[in-house]
């Protein structure tokens, strides 16, 4: 047969000198290789060291060219504050006078302008009244008339002993109105507090003791906006007073004026070294890098004339501003910033190839210590050509020698296995027609032998011989077939044929065959005609197949069913056991050619290989599909699907 014919080996020195003269100068190349790259790694780090050092030396002219000029600004004697960048403050500096724009960018100030207090003098007779007499009624009837004063001042402190006196009286509601009245007077403190700040904050306690819980929230939430606004410039014991308080009635609902505190911080510190000698600790034009409640503040100053002038910005603008600009300048490189006192910055987890390099304020004269990092695919476009071209020279003799080597392999396999196959296929189509030969030549000799057999006992015997012979022929023509089927010389004569009566006629053919074997074979067949267009020999000889496997495959429950049905457009022909099944994963491999499984041979059921193969191209052939169904040792169900002609 074609598909049985051996290939042609190829010679075995040939194959082993074809390995030898591409192994060994391949693997030379390939060390070559490997210790190029590695040298042009080491040269493409060198080179990248070099370009950190030059992006770290713009970074840092840079930013010292941006400061100088910032300073020069400052120290001008006629710059004056103006709008400043979001997230900044321009602070103008004096002995006893700090002003800063916008005024709201400090949550304080280290200088707190000096506000018109009420004069004592003309509280006397009310003060007399309301703690050495105990007469809230006379105090309160001499507040009222204070409180018509034209001086601000007595005006301001009149109302406030009065809301005072009534809150005494028990007339908290008149009070909460006095107290709305001084929250007019923005010119006037009493004892360093505004007194519309004092009318307001006590005007949240009355609420509060009075239980108006909506009323003292919104009030509360009015006076923190405020005071987020800059609405007055407090000290800092002043401002945290004010903070604890609104912290108490807000609680988790208050927003903190976190970056306000911060840049207040900073101008409080900048005060203090310049005022804290006549002379002044503090060079006239400097920046300085500040930690303040873990986040970076940076201060840019310039003095002249007895004056400082200076630049606060939190970490957003240093983001924003400074560190774009060295981010620009440094390019492709990447700059990130830490302040310049404390130990210095954390230790920077480094990534693959990276490169760090850290420029300390000490060594540049910047407020902040640079971190300026490179990674390994900056600067790499340089050497990727050349690496690329050795990369694809590798990877071609690697190439080459793998495929030699599975070629001398996958020869090697391809003859062991086919010869396997001749050998086993051989062996179980020498077993298929043995088993026929051998009935032949005994009952040939019992023939022989035995003269005076009665007419009964050699009709019995000659009927032997002719299933024996039909066997063969069968095992036979199977054989002839699968190979014209394999060179595609095998044809069909489709005809219309009744499907029922096709397998009702095979059944009773194959049970002769099967008769003594203690099998029960049972077929069912649907009523109605079941009308398919089929070359009926070929189909008997594809049901003929599947019948014989479910007897080889049934081990010991020996029951068989046969059935046919039909569908609108379908008809289906099903051959059910009850044997060992197929196990799982192994139900495609079944109707390759000359495969047998595992279990078919461990159990010595004999076989040639061809039967499924050859019924699945039969199947096709009509036009149908071959379904299995199967569970491992609870049986298999073959259905043949072909489909439905009209009548």
């Amino acid at each position: 047969m074609e598909t049985l014919s051996r290939r042609p080996r190829a010679p075995r020195g040939l194959l082993i000198l074809f390995g030898t003269v591409v192994a060994l100068p391949a693997a030379t190349l390939v060390f070559l290789g490997v210790r190029l790259l590695q040298q042009d790694r080491e040269l493409a780090r060198q080179r990248r060291a070099e370009t950190l050092q030059q992006a770290s030396d713009r970074a840092v002219r840079a930013l010292d060219d941006d400061l100088a000029t910032l300073q020069r600004r400052l120290s001008d004697p006629s710059w004056r504050p103006s709008q400043a960048p979001p997230g900044t403050a321009f602070v103008l500096m004096a002995r006893d006078e700090v002003r800063a724009d916008p005024p709201a960018a400090l949550a304080y100030s280290p200088v707190i302008p000096r506000m018109k207090e009420p004069p004592t003098a003309p509280f006397g007779e009310l003060e007399a009244a309301e703690f050495k007499a105990q007469d809230l009624a006379k105090a309160l009837e001499v507040s009222r008339s204070l409180a018509g004063s034209t001086d601000p001042a007595v005006r301001a402190g009149a109302l406030l002993r009065q809301a005072r006196i009534l809150r005494k009286m028990g007339r908290s509601a008149d009070a909460l109105a006095i107290y709305d009245m001084l929250a007019a007077f923005s010119t006037i403190s009493i004892n360093g507090s505004p007194v519309d700040l004092l009318a307001r904050r006590t005007r949240c306690l009355l609420l509060a003791e009075m239980k108006r819980t909506g009323e003292h929230r919104q009030e509360a939430a009015a006076l923190d906006a405020d005071l987020g606004a800059g609405r007055w410039q407090l000290d800092r014991v002043g401002y945290e007073y004010v903070s604890a308080q609104l912290d108490q009635w807000l609680g988790s609902a208050r927003r903190p004026h976190a970056d306000a505190e911060r840049l207040a911080a900073a101008v409080e510190w900048l005060h203090q070294q310049w005022t804290r000698t006549p002379g002044g600790e503090l060079s006239p034009n400097g920046a300085r890098s500040l930690s303040v409640a873990g986040a970076l503040v940076t201060v840019v100053w310039g003095s002249a004339g007895g004056r400082m002038a200076a630049l606060v910005g939190g970490q957003e603008h240093c983001q924003r501003a400074w560190l774009t600009t060295a981010q620009t300048a440094a390019g492709p490189a990447e700059v990130s910033f830490f302040t310049a006192a404390g130990p210095g910055p954390p230790p920077t987890p480094v990534a693959g190839d990276t490169l760090v390099t850290r420029r300390s304020a000490a060594d540049t004269g910047l407020p902040w210590t640079l971190i300026v990092t490179l990674g390994s695919d900056v600067d790499a476009a340089r050497f990727e050509g050349r690496r690329r071209m050795l990369l694809a020279g590798l990877a071609a003799i690697l190439v080459l020698v793998a495929a030699g080597s599975y070629l001398v392999v996958r020869s090697r396999n391809r003859e062991i296995a086919l010869a396997r196959l001749q050998s086993d296929f051989i062996a179980a189509v020498s077993h298929e027609f043995r088993t026929p030969l051998t009935a032949l030549r005994q009952f040939n000799e019992l023939l022989d032998e035995a003269g005076d057999l009665t007419p009964e006992k050699r009709r019995i015997y000659y009927q032997a011989q002719t299933r024996a012979t039909e066997r063969l022929h069968r095992l036979v023509e199977s054989l002839l077939d699968f190979g014209r089927m394999e060179a595609g010389r095998r044809p069909y004569t489709l005809q219309r044929v009744d499907a029922g009566a096709l397998v009702r006629d095979v059944i009773q053919e194959f049970q002769r065959e099967i008769e003594g074997r203690g099998f029960d074979l049972r077929c069912s067949v649907e009523p109605g005609e079941h009308p398919v267009d089929a070359d009926a020999e070929a189909l008997a000889r594809a049901l003929w197949n599947l019948l014989d496997n479910a007897v080889k495959y049934s081990a010991d429950r020996r029951e068989i069913d046969v059935s046919v049905g039909r569908t609108s457009d379908r008809v289906s022909i099903s051959v059910r056991d009850r044997g060992i099944g197929i196990p799982s994963g192994d139900e495609k491999r079944i109707f390759q050619k000359f495969v047998r499984l595992a279990a078919a041979t461990s159990r010595g059921i004999k076989g040639s290989g061809i039967g499924l193969a050859m019924v699945q191209h039969i199947v096709a052939a009509h036009g149908g599909t071959l379904r299995v169904a199967s569970v491992e040792h609870e049986g298999s169900t073959f259905t043949i699907v072909l489909p439905l002609q009209e009548p």
